[in-house]
């Protein structure tokens, strides 16, 4: 046991020092030349990251965003309730066991302010993301939206690599962590599935965020349109204020107008991602291995936006058991030069 605990604590240490030396991503299409070929045809606007845990590479690729996190933040504010309960040494009450698992396991919204407010608040989460290894989630939240601001699929992969192997996450909370990622119910995972044939045994454990704007209205006169008391650090049409308000105070409202240029006429804006943590199998040790993080906003309707956000999950996923069993696509010439190899 005391072999086993001090191999775990060394491997712990050696994940972290791994996550903090990666100081450049290496081009995605060094590990996934399809993922390039689909995004340089596509006319939706995506990026995806992969963390390999054991060497500390990161490939990325796509259009860098930035993306909004939406209810992929839920899975670091139920890491923190528990983390500082688990300190504490305080038994979670069955309020906060139960809002920990709706708020991760359903996405359900309003639990979300509650766990918060357990821990501090924003200024709360902020300490948690600086303490496990990933600041630059600092500047990225936004106030309105319990955190949940924007962020790059590297970004992301960053945020759930650190959830699954910094050692200032007790193995306790950790544990209990990945058990409510695997009680996520199937309409709220997309992307990223482990390639069953090719690995067989290994975990994939999907958390997803999702968010699509209302279609545009006529805006009311500026001396007619109700006050909704929201603030706001960014400009919004008094249409979509409108359309945020009825949302606010469950924490899922628009955190402003797509990155990219659209014609408002094409419909909807669906915005999506996914953050998977991958871990081996369970004769191998079970420890998380890889993450991959898919972002992307389009105006492709939800069905289709789903159904690209498989695709790009099955794209990366073939790749990476490629290089985990030693039959790896063929690296571009393009990516020659940038590639970390």
């Amino acid at each position: 046991m005391r072999r086993l605990l001090a191999t775990s604590i060394g491997c712990s240490f050696l994940l972290l020092a791994t996550m903090a030396s990666a100081s450049a991503d290496a081009p995605l299409c060094a590990l996934a030349p399809d993922f390039a070929r689909r995004a340089t045809q596509s006319d939706a606007a995506f990026g995806a990251a992969v963390y390999d845990l054991r060497t500390g590479t990161v490939w990325s690729g796509g259009l860098p965003g930035p993306y909004a996190l939406h209810s992929a933040v839920k899975t670091p504010v139920a890491w923190a309730v528990m983390t500082d309960a688990y300190e504490h040494e305080r038994e979670l009450t069955k309020l906060q066991r139960d809002a920990i698992f709706y708020m991760v396991a359903w996405s359900q919204n309003p639990d979300v302010v509650t766990l918060l407010g357990m821990i501090g608040g924003l200024e709360g989460l902020n300490r948690y993301y600086e303490r496990i290894g990933v600041p630059q989630l600092v500047e990225l939240q936004h106030a309105n939206r319990w955190g949940s601001g924007r962020a790059s699929p590297s970004d992301l992969a960053h945020l759930y690599a650190a959830l699954a192997v910094s050692p200032e996450v007790p193995e306790p909370v950790r544990g209990e962590g990945l058990n409510l990622l695997r009680a996520v119910i199937e309409q709220h995972r997309w992307g990223a599935s482990i390639p069953e044939r090719r690995l067989v045994g290994w975990e994939s454990l999907i958390k997803t965020g999702n968010f699509t704007l209302p279609e545009p209205a006529e805006p009311e006169p500026a001396d007619e349109a109700p006050a909704n008391g929201l603030e706001s650090d960014e400009p919004y049409a008094s249409a979509t204020e409108q359309a945020r308000g009825a949302k606010m105070q469950s924490g899922d409202v628009n955190d402003g107008a797509p990155w990219y240029d659209h014609d408002e006429d094409d419909g909807p804006v669906i915005r999506m991602n996914s953050a998977a943590i991958w871990l081996n199998a369970p004769w191998s040790g079970s420890e998380p291995r890889f993450v991959i993080a898919i972002m992307q906003e389009t105006q492709l309707g939800w069905s289709a936006s789903r159904a690209l956000q498989n695709e790009i999950g099955a794209t990366l996923a073939h790749a990476v058991a490629g290089r985990v069993t030693g039959h790896p696509h063929s690296i571009q010439p393009h990516c020659l030069k940038r590639s970390l190899y």
